[in-house]
């Protein structure tokens, strides 16, 4: 994985041309990589969570660099909260800069994460891992909870457990690769988008990313984010 400035450095090489100053996205918008390994660097990145009532708000969610559980070494970001709503959604977010404005790309994302969950195993009003879905998304506005009501929800449409929205994909859940329901160790899982998420980046050549787990289980679920990768392609029409 590449580090932040690795990336800005990246980035930094395609917005320049050899001819006039340019940027190379004034003739040709070109395929663009984000990448952050949350060992080194968690700057940045913020949480929250939506999908709750009033009655239903837990008290209890985390969000925030930790040290990775054994075997593994080094840190990760680290999400944590008890479902009382049946469909707790928790979240983390950042904004990247560098994109061509105003222009569509097809977003493909590969999220590492630590889970202590096994797949296949039955528990409170859902499985622990096979009901804990985990998103990838972006949009151009920032992501936000806001209140309707008694309703507590996101401002954009990311969809709701297994199914999809327009701003962020299912990328799969975070049922790790253990069938021990009882003791299953950390294992690392790795997820992705086979089909590519479609957003036009704002006049400032901005987006911001989004990823997160909308819960089924009704009781308490964890990850560690280990890494988030984005490989960015325009869409030329």
């Amino acid at each position: 994985m590449k580090n932040l400035s690795a990336i800005s450095s990246l980035l930094v090489t395609f917005a320049v041309t050899a001819c006039g100053g340019k940027a190379d996205w004034e003739s040709a918008p070109v395929p663009l990589q984000y990448a952050v390994d949350f060992n080194t660097e968690s700057a940045g990145w913020t949480g929250g969570f939506s999908d709750y009532t009033t009655g239903t708000k837990p008290t209890d969610v985390v969000t925030e660099s930790r040290t990775l559980p054994a075997p593994f070494t080094g840190k990760g970001f680290y999400t944590f909260g008890t479902n009382r709503s049946d469909d707790l959604f928790i979240y983390i977010k950042k904004k990247i800069t560098g994109f061509a404005p105003k222009t569509k790309y097809a977003l493909r994302f590969q999220a590492n994460i630590i889970s202590n969950v096994a797949t296949g195993c039955y528990g409170v009003g859902g499985s622990p891992g096979d009901s804990v879905y985990f998103f990838g998304g972006a949009s151009v506005a920032e992501p936000v909870t806001i209140q309707k009501g008694d309703d507590f929800l996101m401002n954009l449409d990311r969809g709701a457990q297994a199914t999809s929205g327009k701003s962020a994909l299912v990328l799969g859940t975070i049922g790790n690769a253990s069938s021990d329901c009882g003791h299953a160790p950390y294992l690392e899982k790795k997820l992705n988008n086979a089909t590519p998420l479609e957003v036009t980046t704002d006049a400032s050549g901005a987006l911001w990313l989004l990823f997160g787990i909308d819960s089924g289980f009704e009781a308490a679920s964890q990850i560690y984010y280990k890494s988030i990768a984005m490989n960015a392609t325009p869409i030329l029409r």
